[in-house]
């Protein structure tokens, strides 16, 4: 359990909040005034000027330059969710400053991630004077080098790592040979934040830009619904400027002019839902995906730029079957791996599976659920379109850095590139064994846990769930990564009744007491399973007795996060369970 300490109560008077809130901010780590300030309240106000990026004057300079003298500008991008809403966030900013823009992605298949050859040749061919790159391009020293050679003006915009190679004790860092290059996390950039995505970058682009063109602010922040998107998708820390995005660009989201993210909304909310880190994350950011995984992003391309809202719903249809096919790829994937360790569960620290037959597009996301699964790095490899070659994705834990691991054995890939979270890579098949030894030849960090940990904000009687404390946890979201959601427990708690909810038995409803005040809660699960762990602690009997409602000696302990349950014009707090034990 997270107990820092502070006076609460005279934070909650000095902020006009509860104690419980007071408490929440303090867990995470929010001590000075005026950070408790922005945090409750921070807005547009708050963000950080986009000049203090390095070389974000001499992007805008260029950029600025190519629009008065209409020239062609070329915005490159990835095709995941991060980079299909910063070229759109790109594109339309160039296009509304009076320039002429469009965009090129490379084929997740055939080509992989990042600028390449291909489309450097088709700039050329196309009349480009300059390349734009978002959400990529900060490894592609060789192929920068080469446009920029045969006359292109290339200018980068990434938030990935920069690489760097380490020679007689000292780091040299590679950074590619662009006109400019904007990515806060170069270690020459003196910008304040360092965790923005792609698209928020290239929203401080558009910001920069309107700026020099007198573009109206409200114009600017339309834009922050796409980079909101990419913010959450992207699974980058909600902190600082990222959680102004998320909170600010959910309110434009909600009222979007754009058909294609409006059929999005239409699909995944309910009547009078509102939008949240939740449906963007489990609904909205794999549907876009699956464009990119199971096709092409130019389907979410022509859905972000669609004319009407009947275009928009035809390629959305095509973009959820994508995702359905992607769904089943990623499931098997995930069954045989975890067939192969069912019996043997995997001992090294990074976890490294070759599957010839697994679906290169959805290694990233096997990789995520089994890292999940044995809470360790995990790496996914599968074969490449180059004979010979195999490639993958990686997804790693909170304090592994696995795009450090991966920089050290640099000299085994072809291509990589990432950050702390995630990499991709590829490397010669006969090289897969000693990249195995070798990704595991180091300790397990210090920094990270070798468990999985619920971590609790604090225990609170069902009596101090006021009304009032619950809906003040609004002032917590959005909550993700870097700023969980606020997480309760309670001991000992009289079961009074349990109902079993769901045609597959997948859900439970409870009725709990603490001696102090009786409030539901609700569960989702193997209903089934939960049964027969009470009925082995207290019997058959006492099982039937809370499933009619009747007294009975079973008791639980809850992790919990309570909301406002609002049905049919009443109200009442609810509690959403992710763990209990009897």
């Amino acid at each position: 359990m997270t107990n820092k300490k502070a006076d609460f109560s005279a934070i909650a008077e000095k902020f006009g909040i509860t104690p419980i809130t007071a408490k929440l901010i303090r867990n995470r780590d929010i001590t000075e005034d005026a950070d408790i300030e922005r945090f409750l309240h921070g807005g547009l106000k708050d963000m950080h000027d986009p000049y203090g990026m390095k070389d974000m004057a001499i992007l805008a300079e260029i950029i600025s330059g190519d629009i008065r003298n209409n020239r062609k500008i070329r915005v490159v991008q990835d095709y995941d969710v991060d980079g299909c809403m910063s070229g759109c966030i790109l594109v339309k900013a160039i296009t509304e400053c009076g320039g002429t823009a469009d965009y090129d992605v490379p084929d997740r298949t055939s080509e992989g991630y990042g600028i390449n050859d291909r489309i450097v040749d088709s700039a050329i061919a196309d009349g480009v004077s300059t390349i734009l790159t978002c959400d990529n391009g900060i490894a592609a020293l060789d192929v920068i080098k080469r446009a920029e050679e045969l006359g292109l003006t290339v200018i980068v915009t990434d938030h990935h790592e920069v690489q760097y190679k380490e020679e007689n004790g000292e780091i040299h860092y590679l950074m590619p040979p662009a006109h400019a290059v904007v990515d806060p996390k170069r270690p020459d950039c003196p910008y304040p934040y360092k965790s923005l995505c792609g698209a928020g970058i290239a929203y401080k682009t558009a910001e920069a830009l309107y700026g020099i063109f007198g573009v109206d602010n409200d114009r600017l922040h339309e834009l922050l619904q796409y980079a909101a998107i990419a913010t959450v998708c992207d699974i980058v820390d909600l902190t600082d400027e990222n959680r102004i995005i998320a909170k600010e660009g959910f309110k434009r989201l909600e009222n979007t002019d754009n058909f294609g993210l409006a059929a999005l909304l239409r699909r995944c909310l309910k009547e009078g839902e509102k939008i949240s880190v939740g449906r963007v994350g489990f609904f909205i950011g794999p549907v876009i995906n699956a464009g990119g995984r199971m096709s092409t992003s130019r389907l979410v391309m022509d859905l972000l730029f669609s004319k009407s809202a009947d275009e928009a719903e035809a390629i959305l249809d095509r973009l959820i079957e994508l995702n359905e096919e992607r769904k089943e790829a990623t499931d098997g994937a995930v069954r045989q791996i975890r067939q192969k360790f069912a019996e043997n569960p995997p001992e090294d620290d990074v976890i490294i599976e070759y599957d010839p037959k697994c679906h290169e597009s959805v290694a990233g996301i096997a990789a995520g659920r089994i890292k999940d699964i044995y809470h360790r790095p995990v790496i996914v490899l599968t074969d490449s379109e180059d004979s010979g070659y195999i490639k993958g994705s990686a997804r790693s834990i909170e304090g592994f850095d696995i795009f450090e691991r991966i920089l050290g054995v640099s000299d085994l890939l072809t291509r990589f590139g990432g950050h702390p979270m995630a990499a991709g890579m590829t490397l010669r098949k006969s090289d897969l064994e000693e990249f195995i030894r070798r990704m595991n030849e180091p300790p397990w960090p210090d920094k990270a846990e070798r468990f999985k940990r619920i971590t609790i904000d604090a225990a609170v009687h069902f009596s101090a769930l006021s009304k009032r404390a619950v809906e003040e946890l609004d002032l917590i979201e959005p909550c993700g990564k870097g700023n969980r959601k606020p997480v309760f427990a309670a001991k000992d708690l009289s079961v009074e009744r349990l109902y079993i909810m769901g045609k597959n038995r997948n859900a439970m409803r409870f009725i709990f007491n603490d001696g102090t005040d009786r409030v539901a809660g609700l569960w989702f699960g193997d209903a089934d399973q939960v049964l027969e762990d009470i009925r082995e602690k207290y019997g058959e009997e006492n099982c039937q007795r809370i499933l009619r409602g009747e007294s009975s000696p079973v008791r639980a302990d809850i992790v919990y996060t309570p909301k406002i349950n609002r049905y049919n014009g009443f109200e009442s707090i609810q509690l959403d369970i992710s763990s209990f034990r009897w």
